[in-house]
């Protein structure tokens, strides 16, 4: 029987002809019992008299079971990073923008 090392030797990767690759700077998350479905975006149209929006640009949907291992593997980047690099500071959370009310007729 092939230990665990030599399984993983075996695995090829290579990129579909569907493969895309995106930059994103917004993710939103469902869960369900069954599965977490991750949406990524991008902030668009954002201007001086424009609201920001957000482009959702790909769905990943995956079991519970491959979210917890993917939060492993980025636990583990993360601090490794950290150690290497530095703390990564997360901005502090801006107050809501006021909008005008608009009554709906």
């Amino acid at each position: 029987m092939p230990d665990k090392q030599q399984q993983e030797q075996q695995l090829e990767s290579f990129n579909s002809d569907k493969f895309v690759s995106i930059y994103s700077n917004s993710v939103n998350l469902d869960v369900t019992p069954w599965d977490f479905k991750f949406v990524f975006g991008g902030l668009v149209g954002q201007g001086p008299n424009k609201p920001p929006k957000i482009e959702n640009r790909v769905e990943v949907v995956m079991s519970p079971q491959h979210a917890k291992a993917l939060l492993n593997i980025f636990t583990t980047h993360l601090h490794e990073y950290e150690k290497r690099v530095g703390e990564i500071k997360l901005p502090q959370p801006q107050p809501p923008v006021e909008q005008p009310f608009v009554k709906a007729h």
